[in-house]
């Protein structure tokens, strides 16, 4: 069984269905990374997968997104796309330079110090 991860392009969406298909696997049902297990299982052609860069694996990471989610997630691209503007609020948090882990406001990697 081909692992899905590579079949892909990083920060793309693709229909998960024909993921399974094109990888020889199978799926009755998935959940949204998202909503999580407090939502239904939805079936694979109703997701999209995207894979995204990740620290120390070369075959980064996926989550799957309901149609609700994805179009959040294309409405976020777009906006960082724009030139000259920028979201309408800072990030709760700073990302560590060294260890990529998210820092508190307070400042001071919990996971570096």
């Amino acid at each position: 069984m081909t692992d899905v991860r590579d079949l892909i392009d990083y920060d793309t969406p693709h229909n998960y269905a024909e993921l399974l298909a094109r990888a020889g696997s199978a799926r009755d049902t998935a959940h949204c990374t998202l909503c999580g297990l407090e939502s239904d299982p939805l079936p694979p052609h109703a997701l999209s997968l995207i894979k995204y860069r990740q620290t120390g694996s070369d075959k980064g990471s996926s989550r799957l997104y309901c149609e609700v989610h994805l179009a959040a997630w294309r409405d976020d691209a777009t906006a960082s796309r724009r030139p000259g503007r920028r979201g309408a609020e800072a990030p709760a948090h700073q990302i560590c330079p060294t260890c990529f882990m998210q820092m508190p406001l307070t400042g001071g990697c919990p996971n570096c110090e």
